[in-house]
């Protein structure tokens, strides 16, 4: 039987939860009188002791650590809130999510994934040029040790940070990988490395019509962004098309950066919450693009997608071509809980206006040109993509006027 805790395991987990966030939040609300949590600390503490005890008492498996249980504990929670975009995360969650933001980590470029069936944890995706590649990975490979250690009965997460880590780090793997037919064990040393994600690409069109399609928003999509523009700039463009179909979004920071080099001054968005009230956010730069442009859409475009689209369609810098947009206007805010109780927590804070004072929650942007591509589309960007050759018309139509 596992080890027994002492009654205050679970209480000082929640308690260092809810005081974690009750400070937080006294930070911003400055001089505004915060209603202690005192009546929820001691439910939590009372059902928390009742659950352990019968845990310790009863349950016949010793496999599952404290820190497991109290974190899922706190997942429970936020799950409680019933917002499907509110999440507790663990340490390792906290770090992957930032990573995200930030749009570089330090790793190897490859992702894996884990079949229920088999239990294996197979490499899904080795991106070019990045060291998984150049150390000869290959996706389809079977992990079965890192650094000697026997990996096949470790968890997903547990597998990756052994790979994972500051640039330098080296790890020696062995897979497993099939060609011919036959299966072959490989040694494999592959090191860490700074690696930026690349959520920008961009090309002339026919027609000196420029494209940019954009992934997701992350601080490095800015850069990326403005060197892409500046690129088809040199090059003569005449108009602009920005593909945002399957953005699901990123940074509202970098979303109101590179629309502040797409528009004049004036107003972008308003984030209301009960933090900080209105903030409103807006352009500044009077060097601004004054070129037609034409944003892509579709179902797959979200939150700070929808936030540059809306935006350019409401400031008449833009027309929208495509379908309906997905329809997140809520913000949500991630606090790290790391000096504290650890791990994060992730909780929507408040929505979003467009500039016309519209909220587009569960409702989307209605495109001012609908067009729709054919089902067994396998690629945007295409010969056969229809959307982009709407966009296309568009911008051929505003350059003749």
């Amino acid at each position: 039987m596992r080890k027994r805790r002492g009654s205050g395991f679970f209480a000082g987990i929640f308690v260092g939860v809810l005081f974690s966030m009750t400070f937080f939040l006294v930070m911003y609300f400055l001089d505004i009188q915060i209603l202690p949590a005192s009546s929820l600390a001691s439910d939590i503490r009372n059902r928390a002791e009742i659950v352990e005890s019968y845990i310790d008492s009863y349950y016949w498996k010793d496999d599952v650590s404290d820190q497991t249980i109290s974190e899922y504990a706190a997942k429970g929670m936020v799950a409680a809130l019933g917002d499907k975009y509110s999440a507790y995360f663990t340490s390792e969650e906290l770090k992957s999510s930032m990573e995200d933001v930030e749009g570089d980590y330090e790793g190897i470029g490859a992702s894996v994934r884990y079949d229920e069936k088999t239990k294996n944890k197979t490499i899904q995706e080795v991106q070019k040029g990045r060291p998984a590649q150049k150390a000869g990975l290959k996706a389809g490979d079977i992990l079965l040790s890192v650094n000697g250690e026997d990996v096949t009965k470790l968890s997903l997460n547990d597998t990756i940070q052994k790979i994972k880590g500051k640039e330098g780090k080296k790890s020696e793997l062995v897979v497993l990988r099939e060609e011919n037919g036959e299966k072959t064990k490989k040694k494999i040393t592959v090191t860490c490395e700074k690696i930026v994600n690349q959520t920008v690409t961009h090309r002339m069109l026919s027609g000196k019509t420029g494209y940019i399609a954009i992934t997701s928003f992350t601080k490095e999509t800015v850069k990326q962004y403005e060197n892409a523009l500046s690129d088809l700039e040199k090059k003569g463009q005449k108009g602009l098309v920005v593909d945002l179909r399957g953005n699901g979004g990123g940074s509202l920071t970098a979303v109101v950066d590179i629309l502040d080099r797409m528009l004049p001054k004036g107003k972008l968005i308003t984030e209301k919450n009960k933090v900080n009230g209105d903030k409103v956010y807006t352009s500044t730069d009077e060097k601004h693009f004054d070129k037609p442009v034409a944003v892509l859409i579709n179902g797959g475009s979200a939150s700070a997608s929808e936030v540059f689209a809306g935006c350019m369609q409401d400031r008449k810098a833009a027309s929208l071509v495509g379908v309906k947009s997905f329809g997140k206007g809520i913000v949500q805010t991630i606090f790290s809980l790391e000096k504290s109780c650890g791990g994060g927590i992730k909780l929507t804070t408040g929505e979003y206006l467009l500039p016309s004072g519209r909220c587009i929650q569960g409702k989307g942007l209605t495109p001012d040109v609908e067009a729709k591509n054919p089902s067994d589309l396998k690629q945007f960007g295409g010969k056969d993509d229809y959307q982009l050759q709407k966009a296309v018309e568009v911008i051929n139509e505003k350059t003749a006027e």
